[in-house]
């Protein structure tokens, strides 16, 4: 299995994610992880429908992405979560990442912006920052052409 990028996206697939970063790497599968989501119908249907055509599409928890990840396919994955927390699980579950891009992150109550595009409270900065002392570059760009940001500039 050959994960050619993992976002951070709160709205998981969308057109940037479905079209433009989907192309640019790539990929023949999109995996979406998020422990709710799999649990919820409705969410899963609208994930399917916003899926592009031609790419499969995988909604899995932690757990079964974790093992899933670890698979000998031959597929180019596309791997979204709506949440650093999610990242740090599967790193914790073994999986391996080099790099994260970090998205679409929105302002909520209690969240600092620190580039146009991304909000993060103290947990998840303490998150960012455990993500990084294991190696993980943290890639932050809207769309693909866009200028990369390191994130631990920023936290």
């Amino acid at each position: 299995m050959n994960i050619a990028i993992t976002r951070i996206d709160e709205r998981l697939i969308h057109g940037q994610v479905a079209y433009s970063w989907s192309v640019e790497y790539q990929v023949n599968e999109i995996v979406v992880v998020d422990d709710e989501i799999v649990h919820d119908d409705m969410q899963k249907m609208l994930l399917e429908m916003a899926a592009p055509k031609g790419k499969s599409l995988q909604i899995l928890s932690v757990e079964q992405a974790a093992d899933y990840l670890k698979g000998s396919e031959n597929k180019t994955v596309f791997l979204v979560v709506r949440t650093p927390q999610t990242i740090l699980d599967l790193v914790n579950k073994g999986v391996h990442f080099d790099s994260i891009n970090i998205g679409g992150m929105y302002y909520k109550e209690g969240k600092e912006q620190i580039t146009k595009t991304v909000y993060v409270d103290d947990s998840e900065k303490q998150i960012f920052k455990e993500l990084a002392s294991k190696g993980v570059l943290l890639d932050v760009r809207t769309a693909p052409g866009d200028k990369s940001i390191d994130l631990t500039t920023k936290i």
